[in-house]
């Protein structure tokens, strides 16, 4: 009696399992390059430089068929140094995303765990980065805007079905501090972010598509690797960011990319620092495996000073998931920044100054850096 007893829950088992359908899957980014930097605290500078094009990763992302439309999902992301092997995100495991939830077609997404907010999911996409660029052309050593990606902590996510093209989303990060709701200086931040999209097609490989968001944090400022990047180096308590982006294929072979954003950051030793930045490009497929695109930025630091950024890049596609290119970013800064400091040629975090900051960087001893690299990427 027992031995059928044990036979009829193995069997109900499979039963369950060949109802429920699930996939894991795994897929990554291995990014390398020679970046040439001409001046870097004063002196000329190669060195292998990975994760330049897209930042190397791997990562798991799993589904289970729940039926009538409700799915299980998860996505476990780790990003790391292809050069040294180091996981990045301060050695985190998943440093990347963590998170689990459950997806609807009818009533959308629902996730909680550590992700990034929408200024990196909605409007990243927009930026000379993610069309022709290298990441040196994110807006300073700081990513003043976090358009470079910056995840958030204890979070939980939703996100609406597409809706006749549209979209939107809201996120709230808790703190998990007693008697802190709202984040303090050296704990975890509070986080908050919501954000619309809308495509044709539901998707940003469309003939056109734009989004807009809002990212504030509270606290964070005082921990480095805790608050946002811009916050610890301004040491400001409170920041937010309103990001715009969009695109528009011009014809089959152009297409004109662009982002704005304004950002707010209070309760700092320099009293409230607002910056704008403009950015616009182009890019244009001479054939199905050859690429140009080149754009301008311009950032308004406004008391800190200003800055522009000039980037092109050529790319040639060997296969679907292999690609090899050169690229590269000028900056010159202006009105009151007297030393540029592109973004990962100076250490996140870092401040302007005559080849050094905050934590110490590569920042230019003069008005202008140039940075160009050569690599080879392949997705899985």
């Amino acid at each position: 009696m027992k031995k059928k007893f044990v036979l009829g829950a193995m069997a109900a088992a499979l039963a369950g399992t060949a109802h429920a359908q699930s996939s894991v899957t795994l897929y990554g980014i291995i990014d390398n390059g020679l970046t040439y930097v001409n001046n870097a605290g004063g002196h000329s500078l190669f060195r292998m430089d990975d994760g330049i094009n897209q930042a190397s990763r791997w990562g798991l992302h799993g589904v289970e068929d729940l039926g009538g439309g409700l799915k299980t999902i998860f996505t476990l992301e780790n990003g790391f140094s292809l050069n040294t092997g180091q996981a990045g995100h301060g050695g985190a495991l998943f440093g990347r995303r963590a998170y689990v939830g459950l997806q609807s077609e009818t009533f959308g997404t629902l996730i909680a765990g550590y992700d990034y907010d929408f200024i990196y999911d909605y409007v990243s996409y927009y930026t000379n980065v993610a069309q022709f660029a290298p990441s040196y052309s994110f807006h300073g050593a700081y990513d003043i805007d976090r358009l470079a990606g910056e995840p958030v902590s204890n979070m939980v996510r939703y996100e609406t079905p597409n809706w006749h093209g549209f979209g939107a989303g809201v996120m709230y990060g808790f703190s998990n501090i007693p008697g802190a709701f709202a984040g303090t200086p050296s704990g975890t931040p509070r986080v908050i972010s919501a954000g619309v999209k809308y495509s044709p097609t539901g998707s940003f490989n469309a003939p056109y598509s734009m989004a807009a968001v809002i990212t504030k944090t509270d606290g964070g400022n005082a921990a480095r690797g805790v608050g946002t990047m811009a916050q610890v180096a301004l040491d400001a308590q409170s920041i937010y960011t309103v990001a715009v982006g969009g695109m528009v294929s011009l014809t089959d072979k152009l297409a004109l990319n662009g982002v704005y954003t304004y950002t707010n950051a209070s309760k700092s030793p320099l009293g409230v620092v607002v910056v704008n930045a403009y950015e616009a490009g182009l890019s244009y497929k001479l054939s199905p495996f050859l690429t140009l695109g080149g754009g301008l930025t311009y950032v308004d630091q406004r008391k800190l000073g200003k800055y522009n950024l000039y980037s092109a890049g050529i790319d040639y596609r060997l296969s679907k998931r292999t690609d090899v290119y050169t690229f590269g970013t000028f900056q010159h800064a202006f009105a009151g920044q007297k030393f540029a400091d592109n973004f990962l040629v100076s250490t996140p975090y870092s401040v302007p100054g005559a080849g050094g900051s905050l934590f110490g960087n590569n920042a230019s001893t003069t008005a202008n850096q140039l940075a160009v690299q050569v690599g080879i990427r392949h997705t899985f």
